[in-house]
């Protein structure tokens, strides 16, 4: 393999010495860039030895640095491999995964879209049906309906990038052993003053079944381009963060994104931002 260098912490004595190895771990992640996700599972990948590391007299363990070779100006991934002494590997763990520095032009479109989300609604609190209706609750100042939570590995939509052109974006989770739960929610100004919020991590609180809380995963510095994938899509997806006015009868929809273990599952949702509100599922 040609697509890996050493970085200057790398000693000509270490790589004379663990080449055979560090050929087996390369050779260990081609043949398994699945783990990478779907952004980069096509992705011409290129690697930086970063460090050895000796764990007991039978392990080694080497970190490899990558990133798309065609988007070399995104933050490095980082990742280990423990091979022992008959080259078998024993541990894989992905560290982190590449990231762009802070995506303003993306924040920017956000912002653009929670205001163009901001609809102005015609009917009150009367015109609506909402007996029996659990998952739709009035606070101090707002009401706020919650659909079920939806629980994927992934999360790709489509959106438009700077210059108005649809682009496909996905949202993946930051340990890759666990899933993503997003919730699409609507609030709804019915008081008689603007109502302002700011929606970050304080906003909402997620329980699984065992009570674990689990606060809203940034949508903004998660997402990254990504290919059409179908089996992950989520139709009109709109992410809401960030600070929202709402002026009287005004509303705002979108979703909220929690990272999850694989075998949590979503029992109650409490909003904070403004007003104190809990749905149970």
């Amino acid at each position: 393999m040609n697509n890996y260098d050493f970085s200057n912490k790398i000693n000509d004595e270490d790589k004379v010495l663990y080449g055979e190895k560090i050929i087996k771990s390369l050779a260990y992640l081609k043949d398994n860039v699945y783990e990478y996700g779907p952004n980069l599972k096509d992705s011409n990948l290129i690697y930086l030895v970063d460090k050895i590391e000796t764990q007991s007299s039978n392990i080694l363990r080497i970190y490899f640095e990558f990133k798309d070779e065609n988007n070399t100006k995104s933050q490095s991934g980082l990742e280990y491999i423990d091979i022992d002494n008959n080259d078998v590997i024993q541990v894989r763990r992905i560290i982190k995964k590449p990231k762009e520095n802070f995506p303003w032009p993306i924040f920017t479109l956000a912002v653009i879209s929670l205001l163009f989300a901001a609809l102005f609604v015609s009917y009150r609190v009367y015109w609506m049906d909402t007996d029996g209706d659990n998952l739709y609750l009035a606070g101090r100042s707002l009401w706020i309906r919650s659909e079920e939570p939806v629980t994927q590995k992934y999360i790709t939509y489509i959106g438009n990038d700077l210059n108005g052109n649809e682009q496909y974006w996905a949202v993946s989770p930051q340990q890759r052993e666990n899933n993503l739960i997003f919730v699409k929610l609507q609030l709804i100004n019915y008081g008689a003053g603007t109502v302002k919020i700011v929606v970050d991590e304080k906003a909402s609180t997620l329980y699984d079944d065992k009570s674990v809380q689990y606060n809203p995963l940034n949508p903004i510095e998660n997402v990254y381009t990504s290919e059409k994938n179908d089996e992950y899509m989520v139709k009109d997806f709109i992410p809401l963060w960030g600070p929202v006015q709402l002026d009287p009868q005004e509303q705002i929809t979108g979703m909220m994104i929690f990272e999850v273990p694989a075998s949590a599952k979503p029992e109650q949702l409490k909003w904070d931002a403004g007003d104190l509100i809990m749905f149970t599922y």
